[in-house]
């Protein structure tokens, strides 16, 4: 039997079809004991509790939870209300079990599932909460009402503390990771974050940027046949400078390692991995020197999809297939190869212009099922922050929390044909066996 359908007896089934709930009418309660019997006086005057209630008006307030989410319904704010004074009464399992039968029908608004999760937490159910947060009942059914996990910073921190306490760190360290990209002060996430990190221990592949030191190039230091302009870009590998190649007179991407040469294998292995998979997609390198540390790639002015949400002009990221269908199709190619890229960001995906993205930094991108090394907070898979070894499903992962980053930024913008790019990005982001397995099945999921 399913979780979801599990979690419906437990609450009483009855009650989400229009009856009374289990616990109210006798018989078995959620804990499997006889609630009907004179050994349990206190279970026994529920029936005319929920009389009094009745009377008073709250069943009906109640029973109208089944259809949350219609234009009949009540409100967000309504079912809110709802279930607060529901909560820690009699009614509290009948209320939850009609927003559960409504959640098998229709998408909730993240608020309404939040509370919902946050009073079946409360009950000791914690399997249950994360149903509803993980749209359990959209998966099960399919259809137009696909699973939509919770994406709002509340249901995120929410599910994460719910995973930690399952004992899935890795779940809720990638949970919690996305509400520090999105909200690095959201209050007790970083607290929360450094302590499953050490929980998860030093043999897990660190979700964290490589050591980020101090690179300072002036103009006229190293060998080189570039004049270096300004400082773009700065990450865990190294520092990436706008330069000018004086001989051939052409702006370039000038990539310094921190090490200064000590990265030698490392930084061979990146640009050779870049030059086998160059073409559509792929960042093009003119030139590099192991010994020195730097790398000459070609200068895409407009920067990056960070660089522009950055910029606050995230407006013209829309509409988002033009540049997602070609990013997702690069992905296609790069997993096709047998690689895997393990590092996809916003700040990783260049815009040669709005219709033509490509991916750089090809540091961490590893054979498919090699040990994976490293990643960027916010963007490691769970499965991979459990030490599964490399998979493409951790690039469709990145691609999903990419989506994520640009949504966030385009929704309070309104603007038509967004739906579609949040459920792909839920999709991406969700349980690992719902994923597209690789960048073909993403393309497709894409169209």
């Amino acid at each position: 039997m399913s979780l979801w359908r599990r979690l419906k007896e437990r609450l009483g089934g009855a009650a989400a079809d229009g009856g009374a709930p289990a616990d109210a009418r006798g018989g078995a309660g959620p804990g499997g004991a006889d609630v009907g019997g004179s050994a349990h006086p206190a279970r026994a005057e529920r029936p005319q509790a929920h009389a009094r209630a009745s009377r008073e008006g709250g069943s009906d307030e109640i029973a109208r939870l089944r259809s949350s989410g219609t234009r009949e319904g009540p409100s967000t704010d309504e079912v809110i209300a709802v279930l607060r004074r529901a909560r820690g009464t009699l009614r509290e399992a009948e209320a939850v079990a009609h927003l559960v039968a409504a959640m098998e029908e229709r998408v909730l608004p993240d608020p309404i599932r939040v509370a919902c999760a946050d009073l079946l937490a409360a009950r000791g159910d914690e399997h249950g909460a994360l149903a509803v947060l993980e749209g359990a009942a959209s998966r099960e059914r399919g259809g137009a009402s696909r699973a939509q996990p919770v994406s709002s910073t509340e249901g995120l921190v929410l599910a994460a503390d719910l995973y930690a306490s399952l004992g899935q760190l890795p779940r809720a360290v990638g949970a919690i990771e996305r509400v520090l990209v999105r909200e690095i002060g959201a209050p007790g996430a970083r607290e929360r974050h450094q302590r499953w990190r050490a929980a998860l221990g030093a043999d897990r592949p660190a979700a964290v940027a490589r050591l980020d030191d101090a690179t300072v190039v002036a103009p006229s230091a190293g060998k080189s046949p570039f004049r270096l302009l300004r400082e773009v870009a700065r990450g865990g590998a190294g520092a990436v400078y706008e330069a000018e190649d004086e001989v051939l007179g052409r702006r370039i991407g000038f990539k310094v390692y921190h090490g200064r040469g000590g990265d030698r294998a490392h930084l061979t292995r990146e640009v050779r991995l870049a030059a086998a998979l160059g073409g559509p997609g792929v960042v093009r390198v003119f030139d590099a020197d192991p010994e020195e540390g730097w790398i000459a790639l070609e200068w895409i002015a407009r920067g990056s999809v960070r660089d522009v949400l950055r910029a606050g002009d995230a407006a013209a990221l829309a509409p988002i297939a033009r540049w997602a269908r070609p990013l997702a199709r690069a992905l296609a190619r790069i997993h096709e190869r047998g690689y895997v890229h393990a590092d996809v960001k916003p700040a990783n995906v260049l815009l040669r212009n709005l219709g033509e993205p490509v991916l750089t930094d090809f540091g961490l991108a590893r054979p498919r099922g090699a040990p994976s090394a490293g990643g960027s907070p916010g963007y490691v898979s769970p499965e991979r922050l459990a030490g599964r070894a490399s998979d493409p499903r951790d690039d469709i992962y990145g691609f999903g929390r990419v989506l994520e980053d640009v949504l966030v930024y385009l929704e309070p913008l309104g603007g038509e044909g967004l739906a579609p790019w949040k459920e792909l990005s839920l999709l991406c982001l969700g349980p690992d066996e719902d994923r597209p397995p690789d960048g073909a099945a993403l393309v497709r999921a894409a169209r």
